[in-house]
């Protein structure tokens, strides 16, 4: 935990004169405050008018005063609070960002989008609401106590007994308020996952008509984020229950006891009314820091759960002294590759496979669902590490190469098409961030993209939707094909590139793809066999393994398995 704080301090440091000023107007109001319980004993026992008038003034001062600071201290506090979190969000994205593609596949995106969104608001309003509120209330509580004090000692000796037992309550019920916080939180990112997912996947619920069924299930996701967080409001009812019943039974006795005081000419009816001020400051102190330390134990487990994603490290790391390269000059090669996904450890998802592929060739990868053809493209972009074996580019090991350099020698056309929520220009220029407008304009022409772009109203510039929405599937991947023109990759891959299009659709993408291998180094990935007759070599993977390399016509003779799945798509 104090890791926790001192890295929270790092992100506070850069932005401390904001903090400083609010520090000082806080403390500035705490002992306003604390001088206007004076100023309301003088007037009480002012002897004349022009006294009272002159304390009347002083006192409305003191207010003004309270007002300024209060004023002070909420806008520097939040202007000091979202620098702090804007920060924080950035380094958080960046680190995110930065970890290898199977966290994504095992961390529902939806978490991540709960920390990066949720957890960090809530984490500025409580910096907002409760970091220098603590300090206001306890510099209220020091000073109150010490007017106390300074009226009347025998009457504060019977306030100070309940201040052991407070603390006694904030401390044991504070550790199980951040406990159950941190619990209540990862609730309600799953919950958050659960409902992204069902959202995205509406039309297969619907085709199978399972709306009641999710529903069922989101109610179960529900009643698990609603009993977390009835657990945390009657820990958090509990311990302020059990404060305010301390602070007012105290009180009571304060005044039976004050009253005799009055009566016995120990003290005026100022010092009382001062003193029954102070009473109520120290209580509403003490009432107040039971919730600020229960929002802090909140917000120290949000921080405990954000600084988690944040410090994750990825586990495919650069190489120490990297090696240089640019372009692939004799080609691929994977040697006895073997490796396994950690959800399926027992059964590995490519075993023992060998390939090469030539500087220039185009090579297709073959095979049934779940073959590893896949597999093979997520080792080469090493988005994973083999556990056996090596991939090797020019005869280096491409663990010897820099990430940004590796992943800059391909060109990668997903089936998922990869469309941004912005327009169709900048979707283009993914591929080469700056590129001039001729050259955009010639991508996409290159990728037979300009025949619906020319009919849109605003050409490039048209705002294409969330992930494309706006656009067909044929033009999604025309766009993709753009990208991919644009950045004028040393090798390009083709992951199963026109599954999901149309005859016609289909037609023009193969048109565009055609121009952009010609010269280039490419891997097609795909189950239709169509496509790979147009390649130089077929490798055909099966259950993990290389089962067969040869050309069309050479493996259509060896009547393998090849052929029968040749026949069956023929057929």
């Amino acid at each position: 935990m104090r890791s926790n704080i001192r890295q929270l301090f790092y992100y506070i440091k850069p932005n401390l004169s904001y903090f400083v000023i609010a520090f000082i107007a806080v403390l500035f109001s705490a002992l306003t405050i604390l001088l206007f319980g004076r100023g309301l004993s003088n007037i009480i026992d002012s002897g004349t008018e022009h006294d009272f008038t002159t304390k009347l003034l002083v006192a409305i001062l003191i207010v003004l005063a309270i007002s300024l600071t209060a004023f002070t201290r909420l806008y520097f506090i939040g202007i000091g609070s979202e620098k702090v979190i804007a920060r924080i969000r950035y380094d958080l994205y960046s680190s995110i960002t930065n970890l290898q593609p199977s966290f994504f596949e095992n961390t529902g995106v939806q978490d991540v989008i709960s920390a990066l969104i949720t957890d960090t608001s809530v984490l500025q309003s409580i910096i907002n609401s409760s970091l220098l509120t603590i300090l206001r209330n306890f510099v209220i509580l020091i000073g109150s106590v010490a007017m106390l004090l300074y009226t009347n000692i025998q009457l504060t000796a019977y306030a100070a007994a309940i201040i052991p037992i407070l603390l006694i309550i904030m401390t044991s019920l504070g550790k199980k308020v951040r406990s159950y916080a941190r619990f209540a939180q990862d609730k309600l990112s799953e919950l958050a996952s659960f409902s992204e997912e069902n959202f995205r996947s509406i039309v297969t619920i619907k085709s199978f008509v399972l709306e009641e069924n999710e529903k069922i299930r989101f109610k179960e996701h529900l009643n698990s984020v609603s009993k977390s967080y009835v657990k945390l409001v009657l820990l958090r009812a509990i311990l302020v229950t059990l404060v305010i019943t301390c602070v007012i039974g105290s009180l009571v006795v304060l005044l039976f006891f004050g009253i005799k005081e009055v009566l016995s000419n120990n003290i005026t009816i100022g010092e009382l009314s001062s003193f029954v001020f102070y009473s109520a400051l120290a209580a509403g102190a003490i009432n107040n820091l039971s919730d600020n330390i229960s929002d802090l134990q909140r917000g120290l487990g949000i921080v405990e759960r954000l600084f988690e994603f944040k410090n994750m490290k990825s586990s495919i790391a650069d190489p120490d002294d990297p090696i240089k390269i640019c372009s692939v000059q004799k080609g691929i090669s994977f040697n006895g590759v073997t490796f396994f996904y950690e959800s399926q450890s027992d059964k590995p998802a490519l075993n023992n496979v060998s390939f090469s592929i030539e500087a220039g060739q185009a090579v297709s990868i073959v095979g049934p669902s779940g073959s590893g053809k896949s597999t093979i493209l997520k080792l080469l972009l090493r988005f994973y590490d083999p556990n056996k074996g090596s991939i090797t580019i020019d005869g280096h090991n491409i663990k010897s190469i820099a990430l940004n350099d590796l992943r800059s020698l391909f060109g990668l056309v997903p089936q998922d098409h990869m469309i941004f929520s912005c327009s169709i220009m900048e979707n283009i220029l993914y591929g080469k961030p700056g590129a001039e407008y001729e050259e955009v304009k010639q991508a996409a022409i290159s990728a037979y993209a300009m025949e619906f772009i020319d009919k849109l109203p605003d050409k490039f510039d048209t705002f294409v939707g969330k992930r494309g929405l706006k656009l067909s599937e044929g033009q999604k991947q025309r766009i993709v094909i753009a990208r991919a023109i644009l950045n004028n990759p040393q090798v390009l891959i083709l992951d199963e590139a026109t599954s999901a299009l149309d005859y016609k659709s289909e037609n023009l993408v193969q048109k565009a793809l055609s121009k952009l291998m010609q010269n280039r180094t490419t891997i097609v990935i795909t189950h239709r066999l169509s496509t790979a007759l147009k390649t130089d070599k077929i490798i055909v993977i099966n259950h993990g393994k290389v089962e067969e390399v040869g050309t069309h016509d050479s493996l259509m003779s060896k009547d393998g398995l090849y052929a029968k799945l040749a026949k069956i798509e023929w057929n």
